[in-house]
């Protein structure tokens, strides 16, 4: 992917402002806690150092098995940066007040922010257990289950034995229907093969269906699909199906994705047949509004990962993922649609997860009372 040199600088500086910005709280406490001032600036010199010589563009995820163990450190310190940005103002008002010696009051708050750090690296996701109540929903079609999976990435930092665990994760569910909204891999053709293999074991007895996110086409697509349909799964690009179940029946559709201008919400429902209930996959929630429009009941979306770094407890208002859309993760509703943002299992940058859990989503789609 050709990129230009005014893109490049300005995702550098980006990058070099995040990355050394939010660790100067982190590092100052270093120094205080030692008493070695000098060591708190090398420190998040020396942590960043091969982070940014193993970066290339942010499209693209090339991570040797070796750098992964280097890098560990780095990541681990730069989630616990951020977690002591927040209780920096707690350990400035505790030495303020003479509650505590400054030294040991920026130990303390270190001790914990790291420790709050490789956690942030290290959390599998969380299973969500959703019960929905869809207007229109037909009784014959209440209780279907729907397990609902997104933004694997598989990658260096989720590789194939990480993506099987969540597979079997999944099917533990036994879930009616499996729905893949996208991003199912980090970028380029290398973990094409192992996420077909890994999530071939998906089972459903309504089938495994995928659409497809922006970073399935960070290489070459058409490769994912075939890797994915000879391993038993169902791509649904702008197309639906009519599927029955418990004497009802829905219409499933999948709708490709907008970054690569490739969306067509219309045609992925122009069959769909009037009156009958329907769940569209779109990795990109911004398509509910769209998708809505056009009488969806329905609609599974990721792509947003909740921010993958939050506020704590108030992600759905404080996160990062508000700069691209206005549905961050969760439900909502326009009418009588419903949508569902997942925040996905895996992540994109930084393997990071703080203020805002990775996890898979089991849907229970009931009819209204």
């Amino acid at each position: 992917m050709a990129w230009p040199r005014a893109s490049r600088l300005r995702f550098w500086t980006l990058v070099v402002t995040v990355t050394l910005g939010v660790q100067l709280p982190a590092a100052w406490a270093l120094g205080t806690a030692t008493g070695v001032r000098w060591l708190g600036l090398l420190a998040p010199l020396g942590l960043s150092l091969p982070y940014f010589l193993g970066l290339r563009n942010p499209f693209h995820e090339r991570v040797a098995l070796g750098m992964r163990a280097v890098l560990f450190p780095f990541f681990a310190w730069w989630a616990g940066s951020l977690v002591f940005v927040l209780l920096w103002p707690l350990v400035a008002l505790a030495s303020a007040l003479e509650l505590v010696e400054a030294r040991q009051a920026a130990l303390g708050a270190l001790g914990l922010a790291v420790a709050a750090g490789v956690r942030a690296l290290t959390r599998e996701p969380r299973i969500v257990r959703r019960a929905l109540a869809l207007p229109g929903w037909p009784a014959a079609l209440s209780g279907l289950r729907v397990a609902h999976l997104s933004d694997l990435h598989c990658g260096a930092y989720a590789p194939e034995a990480r993506v099987a665990r969540w597979v079997a994760r999944t099917n533990a569910l036994a879930p009616d229907l499996v729905a893949v909204t996208g991003d199912l891999i980090a970028g380029g053709a290398a973990h094409v093969a192992a996420v077909a293999r890994a999530l071939s074991a998906l089972r459903a007895p309504l089938g495994v269906w995928v659409s497809l996110g922006n970073h399935d086409y960070f290489g070459r697509v058409e490769t994912l699909i075939e890797a994915l349909e000879a391993a038993g799964l169902r791509v649904l690009r702008n197309a639906g199906v009519a599927i029955s179940h418990g004497g009802g029946a829905l219409w499933l559709a999948g709708v490709d994705d907008t970054w690569a201008d490739r969306a067509d919400v219309g045609a992925a429902l122009s069959a769909c047949p009037v009156g009958a209930p329907s769940i569209v996959m779109a990795h990109d929630p911004d398509l509910f509004p769209d998708a809505a429009a056009l009488g969806a009941t329905l609609v599974l979306s990721g792509h947003t990962h909740g921010g993958q770094v939050a506020v704590p407890f108030l992600a759905r208002w404080l996160t990062p993922a508000r700069i691209i859309t206005r549905f961050p993760l969760g439900l909502y509703r326009l009418g009588a649609s419903t949508l569902h943002v997942t925040t996905g299992a895996g992540t994109t940058g930084p393997p990071v997860r703080l203020g805002a859990a990775p996890e898979i989503a089991l849907l229970e789609l009931r009819a209204p009372r």
